[in-house]
């Protein structure tokens, strides 16, 4: 699992530290940009999920500076606006960027988590990804976004030991936790399209690198972390045909 990594553009000392502080508690890695070189520079160096960009910068609008830069560079990197500007005009040119979200400071704690959550979904959602709806997450080709408690938390699909089934969820097996997902384990098989994870049994997907040994006589799989999971035979035989190795 990792978390989430912010950068947040902010000249501000206290505020910075109040929005880092809050975003840390909530399992938000934080990275702060004291102005637009700075942040350009991060943005180079570094993977982010997320920008959080304040508009005035030592009293220049750089923050909608660095959002049309990284429009016009095609940046893939959603970022949203957090300011105490409330003139129409700056707002106006700061929609012209296509932020996710225009938030206005004093920001109310549980507003901005939520709008961070909103923002990653509205950023991530694809026609067959997972909904934030319960506890769900957003599927992107390498990572799941998961609703976790109060945060959100970007789980490596590769991290995936196994998947299995508990009533209406499906539980995340990883090294670092488990998560759930409301959702069946066939439409989540789907979903992940990924040929490393096998259906072994009806209520167990696994992940073939997680794999230490097979007794398939036992019926029985032991992972690298030393997990028993079971193998049906429905399952055994199609995994049989499929792998040489077993003819």
């Amino acid at each position: 699992m990792e978390n989430l990594r912010i950068l947040l553009l902010e000249d501000l000392d206290k505020e910075a530290k109040q929005v880092t502080t809050l975003l840390e508690e909530n399992k938000y890695e934080v990275i702060r940009a004291k102005n637009i070189i700075e942040a350009e520079k991060e943005v180079k160096n570094r993977y982010f999920d997320l920008i959080i960009l304040d508009i005035m910068i030592d009293g220049k609008p750089e923050g909608i500076t660095l959002a049309k830069r990284i429009n016009k560079e095609n940046i893939d990197i959603p970022f949203l606006f957090l300011t105490s500007m409330q003139s129409k005009a700056i707002f106006d040119e700061a929609k012209l960027t296509n932020p996710l979200v225009y938030l206005l400071k004093p920001y109310n704690k549980l507003e901005l988590l939520y709008s961070l959550e909103l923002a990653i979904e509205s950023c991530y959602q694809q026609n067959n990804s997972i909904s934030f709806a319960d506890d769900s997450g957003v599927l992107s080709p390498k990572y799941l976004f998961i609703k976790h408690k109060r945060s959100v938390v970007k789980v490596d699909v590769d991290a995936i030991n196994y998947i299995d089934v508990k009533e209406k969820y499906c539980n995340l097996q990883c090294n670092e936790g488990r998560y759930l997902i409301k959702l069946s384990l066939i439409k989540l098989k789907e979903m992940l399209n990924n040929d490393n994870f096998k259906q072994v049994h009806r209520n167990y997907l696994v992940n073939m690198k997680s794999i230490k040994e097979i007794y398939l006589e036992d019926n029985l799989i032991i992972l690298n972390n030393l997990e028993k999971i079971p193998f049906s035979e429905r399952y055994k035989n199609s995994f049989v045909r499929e792998n040489t190795i077993f003819r």
